[in-house]
């Protein structure tokens, strides 16, 4: 049977995974690299992040087994959309690991993101009664872009903010800060979800598959290793993400490392604190947490001929 391998290259995280064309998860590989790191400031991915990226890619053909026979779909978002040597930086990829990317916009990011949870979604609707509605809002909160797409039987109808992790980290600089900036990030989805709901599209749950609603539910239930099987379909609320961040905290930075890793901890409090402001801006106490998100979407769009 064909074998796909579908990769979802970040502004924080390279997200790899091998599929077949049922869908079945058969390999996965996961690291935080910090492709924005910078970014914010120059608008230029630099040779540190370049090296991480080169060297995880490395990895992840070793670790999936990827040979000439599997099919790559390799992507890539809003870090190499706002890079000023983004020819550069896929040249130089290409060159040392053989994987040619396509920097995808935040539109077709959107829809291709939201192939896997909606899959997922369905799948969950089948055992319980609150998930099946019509419509609901899927948040991918990524390292330097955050999609808001509202599912539909009528198609998706979504919009890409330039605001994630690692951008509100080095635009804001500190957690006070961020908190006392918050208007001006939270307003325009506000003007955005008022448009939708003047269209008739009012979510009835909300859905998240981004990398801090997942961590929090690591933290929630103290895996030492992360479990992408235990977390799917896990609700979390509001008070869940402002009880982790204080456990957050509380830690010294090398705990904090320890657990989460030296270009992870750093952007978990700001992670949080950005999402309980889209979680307030929502009117939304509780949220549905779903591991799957490009990655999976890529190959899926793939074998439906959509890329």
């Amino acid at each position: 049977m064909k074998e796909y391998i579908g990769i979802d290259l970040g502004s924080n995280s390279l997200r790899c995974v091998r599929m077949n064309k049922d869908f079945e998860v058969l390999g996965e590989y996961e690291e935080t690299i910090r492709t924005a790191e910078g970014l914010e400031k120059n608008k230029v991915i630099g040779e540190a992040a370049l090296g991480r990226i080169i060297k995880a890619l490395k990895k992840a053909k070793e670790v999936l087994n990827i040979t000439p026979n599997d099919e790559v779909i390799a992507l890539s978002t809003q870090a190499l959309r706002e890079a000023k040597n983004r020819d550069f930086i896929l040249r130089s990829i290409k060159e040392a690991t053989a994987i040619s990317f396509q920097v995808i916009s935040g539109e077709e990011e959107s829809f291709i993101t939201s192939l896997a949870p909606q899959r997922a979604v369905l799948a969950l609707s089948q055992k319980s009664l609150k998930y099946q509605q019509e419509c609901f809002l899927l948040i991918d909160m990524g390292g330097a872009s955050s999609e808001f797409i509202f599912c539909t039987p009528q198609g998706i109808f979504a919009k890409s903010f330039a605001v994630g992790i690692v951008s509100v980290k080095e635009r804001y600089g500190s957690i006070e800060n961020l908190l006392a900036h918050k208007e001006e990030i939270i307003s325009p989805i506000r003007d955005f979800m008022q448009q939708n709901a003047k269209e008739g599209r009012v979510a009835k749950f909300l859905v998240a598959n981004s990398g801090t609603p997942t961590s929090v539910c690591a933290m929630k239930l103290g895996l030492k290793v992360y479990d992408s099987k235990k977390i799917f379909g896990m609700e979390l609320q509001r008070s869940d993400f402002e009880e982790q961040l204080q456990k957050f905290l509380l830690l010294c930075q090398e705990e904090r490392e320890t657990l989460w890793g030296i270009f992870k901890a750093d952007v978990v409090p700001f992670g949080i604190l950005l999402f309980l402001s889209f979680m307030e801006v929502l009117g939304s106490k509780e949220v549905l947490v779903i591991d799957e998100g490009l990655r999976e979407g890529a190959v899926m769009a793939r074998v439906y001929g959509k890329i």
